[in-house]
């Protein structure tokens, strides 16, 4: 039944609980419920708990994640004073946190004591603290620890509380502190260029793990549009001994130019033999993995379903809220010996795991050590299914749940036994081949986590001087497809290496590149727009700093140390402010930065156009002008169509109209080669 507040849904004398999400307070509430009466209530139209017994009254009060953030009063810029304010009152994103902070400043200040029961993470710790901070007394106030929202969980988190942890809290305000001054100073300098050059508004952002990403994102869309591979020449042989056929390729040689590799087809059709000089088979072990951490789920997420790591993030989260998996925003690879795997794994009979789970306690004879990765997490585990059988899960949330039980069940088995065989082989002019075979011997954990299961392929037994006949020889000129890739999950890998963001933030800011349009998808490529390339040049014009990753890493370990205790929030706070002060100031008066803004987002025309793409020309080519881009591609045609001409054994205009239509070629070089051939213009008049 709902109640109001006026009519006494509780007394004065309560503990005030506070949980991150409306669903994560419906948990605990129904977690806690055993303590005594309990009624569901509400205020501003947001539900909230009380449980009651003669000793005490406990309510579960919901936020809505953050009711708080950095703002400001003031104008212009640089800035540098903060002040946290209600998100509703400056965000009109956040306004449906208002009823929020509204129940919240009611009931707070009647409370006895509180309990910060947000999620256990740096952004939990802030969420709830700023809540009690501003309408409490942190004085009286305890934090709760819990890594799934199973009722076990709960009632032992609530059995033992725990001071405050505010190395996390300091930690985290001042990661939000340092995000608003780099966002607000960088974005109002490149805004107010703008308009200073134009009298035009347009929105531009700028952040501090923002800007190195979407640099990086440049970076490799410039690789890809200026590829312009070797080609090679594919010779593969169907072999064929003892009635079994195999594929057989040259061992560490290829053909250097077509006709050779025609002769070589050409011999081994008129000689259609090769002779054994070398076989043998080694037995190797691929240990389990370990259970996931976010990263690796989302990485095996996109690789198995095509799910941006965002969306992955998102469906675990929810997952976690509906009390079926453990925290998913952990870096950890490790599963303690606290967690009850027998529990959760005879939970798991339940649901449709019911066969593995018995081959696995069969292979096991019940005894489950899981296996150990090498990252770890202060807060929480490696994510793991909590045994809790779901009530509704279809699509893609029982595809990410479906991942993670396998994962988990993996974990405890043995490891996979494979065997791969290799055989050498020479010709009558000695050329050597190479045949290679690969046998799942034992399945191992294969059998639990068949997404990694390998490609198999068997090669018969060979011996030294057998004659293997020869059945088929083909001839492929190929071009290597480049390496570099550009999507959502390429960029998740790079933060990860270069050690930016938190696991919690990477996925979000990524998308938040696609939200503001500096990146698009087109089919199933990433490209950099126009809005994305002038931002990034306008960032790295006000200081290349900005956009590389070093110094955004700099600072996150300097968070890190915050969190751990060892250095203090407000000289890290103060650093970041002298850094962008001393660089927006330099700044203020330079009107290239404007200029070049304009230009690059179409406000403005270019004095010079380029002749290919009508993008502003730097560079002078004969009679025609060039963007950055295309100079650049015409270039890398001036070096490589000579070695081309030689490999092809063909001409000029052959090449390059080779180089126009070829899909594995970049874009630019595309263009620069057709732009060559339209104005029959040679690659050796290019300076």
């Amino acid at each position: 039944m709902s109640k109001s507040l006026s009519k006494n849904c509780y007394s004065n004398n309560f503990t005030a609980l506070i949980a991150e999400k409306p669903k994560a307070a419906e948990k605990i509430a129904l977690a806690l419920k055993d303590y005594g009466k309990f009624e569901k209530c509400k205020y501003y139209r947001i539900p909230y708990y009380v449980i009651k017994n003669n000793k005490e009254t406990i309510l579960v009060l919901p936020s809505a994640g953050h009711l708080f953030g950095p703002s400001t009063s003031g104008r212009g810029v640089p800035i540098v004073k903060i002040t946290w304010k209600p998100l509703w009152e400056f965000d009109k994103s956040a306004y449906y946190t208002k009823p929020y902070y509204m129940m919240m400043s009611s009931i707070l200040p009647k409370a006895s004591s509180y309990i910060n029961a947000c999620d256990y993470d740096i952004e939990g710790s802030v969420i709830g603290y700023k809540i009690i901070e501003s309408f409490g007394d942190i004085k009286r106030a305890k934090r709760m620890k819990y890594s799934a929202l199973t009722k076990v969980d709960i009632l032992n988190a609530f059995k033992e509380l725990f001071p405050l942890d505010l190395d996390n809290v300091n930690a985290g305000s001042a990661r939000h502190e340092l995000d608003w001054l780099w966002g607000i100073n960088v974005s109002r300098l490149l805004m107010k260029s703008l308009k200073n050059e134009t009298g035009k508004t347009v929105s531009l952002s700028a952040g501090r793990v923002q800007s190195p990403t979407l640099a990086e994102a440049i970076k490799r869309w410039e690789e890809i549009n200026l590829y312009l591979p070797n080609p090679y020449f594919s010779i593969s042989i169907i072999g064929e001994y003892e009635g079994k056929r195999f594929l057989i390729t040259p061992k560490d040689w290829y053909p250097e130019t077509i006709s050779e590799a025609k002769n070589v087809k050409e011999y081994l059709e008129k000689n259609p033999y090769l002779i054994v000089e070398d076989y043998g088979d080694i037995k190797e072990k691929i240990p389990p993995p370990p259970a996931f951490n976010l990263g690796d789920l989302q990485k095996e997420a996109s690789r198995i379903y095509g799910f941006s790591p965002f969306k992955t993030q998102s469906i675990a989260e929810e997952l976690y809220l509906e009390a079926l998996i453990s925290y998913p925003r952990t870096n950890s690879q490790k599963l303690p010996r606290t967690i009850n795997y027998n529990q959760i794994i005879n939970n798991l009979t339940k649901q449709k795991y019911k066969s593995l789970v018995e081959t696995l306690l069969k292979e096991t004879e019940g005894k489950l050590n899981p296996v150990q990765g090498k990252e770890d997490d202060p807060a929480h585990p490696a994510i793991y299914p909590t045994g809790e059988v779901p009530k509704k899960l279809y699509g893609d949330y029982l595809n990410i749940y479906d991942l993670i039980v396998k994962r988990f069940l993996s974990a405890f088995s043995k490891d996979a036994l494979l065997n791969k065989s290799y055989a050498t082989l020479r010709d009558g002019i000695n050329r050597k081949y190479k045949a290679e075979g690969l046998v799942v011997v034992d399945e191992g954990w294969f059998k639990y986590y068949s997404f990694s299961y390998p490609k198999t392929n068997e090669i018969p037994v060979l011996r030294k001087n057998d004659k293997v006949k020869i059945i088929n020889v083909n001839l492929k000129t190929v071009w290597p497809k480049i390496n570099v890739l550009l999507s959502r999950p390429s960029l998740l890998r790079w933060m990860e290496k270069v050690n930016i963001g938190t696991e919690a933030t990477r996925a979000r800011i990524i998308e938040i590149l696609y939200k503001r349009k500096y990146l698009i998808n087109k089919g199933n490529k990433t490209e950099v727009t126009n809005l994305g390339y002038a931002v990034y040049k306008a960032i790295e014009l006000v200081s290349n700093q900005l956009t590389s990753p070093e110094l955004t890493r700099d600072f996150e370990e300097k968070l890190d140390m915050i969190s751990k205790g060892k250095y203090s929030k407000e000289d890290i706070v103060n650093e970041a402010k002298e850094f962008l002060s001393k660089i927006i100031k330099e700044k203020l008066n330079d009107k290239s930065l404007g200029k070049n803004l304009a230009i690059a987002l179409g406000i403005e025309e270019p004095e010079e156009k380029c002749s290919i793409c009508k993008r502003q020309a730097k560079h002078k080519f004969l009679n025609y002008n060039l963007c950055d881009f295309h100079y650049m591609a015409l270039k890398k045609i001036n070096e490589k169509v000579p070695d081309l001409i030689k490999r092809l054994e063909t001409n000029e205009n052959q090449v390059l109209k080779e180089l126009s239509e070829n899909a594995v070629v970049g874009l630019w070089i595309r263009e620069g080669s057709k732009f060559l051939l339209q104005n029959k213009v040679s690659y050796i008049d290019i300076k």
